[in-house]
C-alpha cells in the first residue's frame, strides 16, 4: 500500500508541475504575442502616417531645388523620369541632386507625403532616395524635401519646400 501511495503521489506531483509550467509558458507566449501585436500596430501606423507627418497646404518655398535621376533621364525642367520595376524588386534607389538649401537646417525627405529620411543638404549635394513598397507601384510619385523652422517637423513652420516627380512602370 505504501508503494502504491508513493507512485500515486509521484504521478500527482508530476501532473501538478506540468500544469504549472505549462500555464506559465502560455502566459509568456500570450505576453509575447501582445507585445508583437503592439509593435506591429506601431509599425503599421508609421508606414501609413510616417514618423513625421507631412505638412498640410505646403507650396514651393525657398531657393532649394531637387532633380531626380533614373536610367531614363532626370526630372530637370519639369520632366518625369521613368523607372521600370518588377514584382521581385524590393528596394530600388534613384539619384537625387539637391541644391541651394540652407545647410544649417535638416532636410526632411518625403515620398508620396510619407516620411523617408532626414538629410543635410547645402549648396550642392548628391544623394539617393530609397524606394520600397508603395513607392514602387506603377504610377506617378512625388519626392518632396521640406525644411522646418528649428528643425521641428511637428511644430515648426515650413521654411523651405520643393518637389520632383518620377514615374514607375511595370517591367515586362
Amino acid at each position: 500500500m505504501k508503494y502504491f501511495s508513493k507512485v500515486l503521489m509521484t504521478i500527482s506531483l508530476s501532473f501538478f508541475l506540468m500544469s504549472v509550467f505549462g500555464c506559465s509558458n502560455n502566459e509568456e507566449n500570450n505576453n509575447t504575442n501582445e507585445n508583437q501585436t503592439t509593435e506591429e500596430t506601431k509599425k503599421d501606423e508609421e508606414t501609413t502616417k510616417g514618423k513625421y507627418p507631412f505638412p498640410n497646404d505646403t507650396t514651393a518655398k525657398g531657393n532649394g531645388k531637387i532633380v531626380l535621376s533614373t536610367a531614363a533621364g532626370t526630372s530637370e525642367n519639369g520632366n518625369t523620369p521613368v523607372l521600370f520595376v518588377s514584382e521581385e524588386d524590393i528596394l530600388i534607389q534613384i539619384g537625387m541632386d539637391a541644391e541651394n538649401f540652407d545647410g544649417s537646417k535638416q532636410s526632411f525627405v518625403y515620398v508620396d507625403k510619407l516620411f523617408s529620411n532626414t538629410e543635410q543638404f547645402g549648396e550642392l549635394t548628391q544623394t539617393s532616395v530609397n524606394l520600397q513598397e508603395s513607392m514602387l507601384k506603377p504610377g506617378i510619385h512625388t519626392v518632396s524635401v521640406v525644411q522646418f523652422d528649428n528643425d521641428d517637423p511637428n511644430n515648426g513652420s515650413v521654411t523651405g519646400y520643393t518637389e520632383a516627380k518620377y514615374e514607375v512602370k511595370e517591367k515586362k
